[in-house]
């Protein structure tokens, strides 16, 4: 397995890699926070430049999906053009077009179709309007009798084309996929089983998409609270632990409408005030200029994947210059994709 790894590697990098001898292993850990996660690809393809062997990637929320993605294919180039091409494929399109109809029901806003702008535009404002239907009780009977708002139709289809029907301990680089069991209050480590199942149970956020039944357990993302797996990706044997961090920038918020804005808000701050114990786990911590992007914007991800790739580029730069013994080779020029902000932000 490793050997097939060093082999890719070298292909894939060039001058630079270091010999198998050398090679510095990594745990990796991918964190959550929806769109933003898309620069988890960047990163990736970084830490791969780098020379440094990724031994494990422990995913959670969007980061168990783009974890998923390279712990399967890792030719990073090919795994980018996939996730990029999936937001307008034929099938995804004609998906997206009749769950439109429960978008209308939460939002009140019947007969919206996908905008020529792309999917990605129309998944941002159909986001959106979900959380002015949430803030507004619109919605409110749903939430009181059912345990979701959505059905995980969309992101089913999403996996399902993006990962194969593999078993977790199949994957060329080893994976690990952290939830949340609602029946025993517990966090769990998956390491074996359905691999799409694993990631569907991660990036079931709360309240918004159904949890996921896994033998005697009930499985939701636990991203809303732990967005970072660093004290978990710590406890496997590496030389070192690499934490990618693509949480939001803290906004101020003057008004509270609503019960459900506070409840929401605490949520936020609760993240991140536990998000700030675990981050010294990290050996190196990779924190991607993405913080802006709202969670429900997937436009331009070309650019968010670049962000990533800047950044890992500039942390592993100043962990080699710190004396960590990384192999740095020298860097490619910057990737051909443009870090343009979208047009909204």
């Amino acid at each position: 397995m490793n050997a097939m790894l060093t082999d890719h590697r070298s292909e894939a990098f060039g001058k630079g890699a270091m010999a198998d001898g050398d090679q510095r292993s990594a745990v990796v850990a991918l964190g959550g926070g929806g769109a933003r996660g898309l620069s988890h690809l960047g990163v990736m393809e970084a830490i791969g430049e780098s020379g440094v062997r990724t031994e494990r990637i422990v995913g959670v929320s969007i980061g168990s999906l783009m974890g998923g993605l390279v712990a399967v294919d890792p030719d990073i180039k090919r795994v980018q053009a996939k996730a990029i091409g999936l937001l307008n494929s034929p099938v995804f399109y004609e998906k997206c077009q009749r769950l439109m109809g429960a978008a209308a029901k939460v939002s009140a806003r019947a007969g919206d179709s996908i905008p020529d702008s792309g999917l990605g535009e129309w998944l941002m404002q159909w986001y959106a309007r979900i959380g002015r239907a949430m803030r507004h009780g619109q919605r409110l009977t749903k939430m009181l009798r059912s345990p979701s708002i959505l059905s995980n139709e969309i992101l089913h289809e999403a996996i399902e084309k993006l990962v194969p029907d593999i078993d977790l301990r199949e994957t060329a680089i080893p994976i690990s996929i952290v939830a949340a069991d609602l029946r025993s209050g517990h966090r769990i480590v998956l390491e074996k089983g359905p691999l799409r199942k694993a990631i569907l149970a991660s990036t079931a956020i709360p309240g918004f998409f159904p949890p996921v039944a896994w033998e005697n357990a009930l499985l939701t993302d636990i991203g809303v609270l732990d967005a970072i797996p660093l004290s978990i990706a710590r406890a496997y044997p590496a030389d070192m632990t690499i934490g990618v961090d693509v949480g939001s920038t803290v906004q101020r918020i003057d008004t509270f409408g609503t019960a459900i804005d506070v409840v929401m808000r605490m949520e936020e701050i609760g993240e991140r005030l536990y998000r700030r114990t675990t981050l010294p786990h990290a050996d190196i911590l990779i924190r991607p200029d993405v913080g802006h992007r709202p969670w429900y914007d997937f436009t331009n991800p070309e650019a968010l994947i670049n962000a990533g790739l800047v950044a890992a580029r500039t942390s592993l730069s100043h962990a080699c210059s710190q004396g960590k013994h990384l192999c740095i080779p020298t860097l490619i020029q910057p990737s051909s994709y443009q870090s343009t902000k979208a047009s909204h932000e």
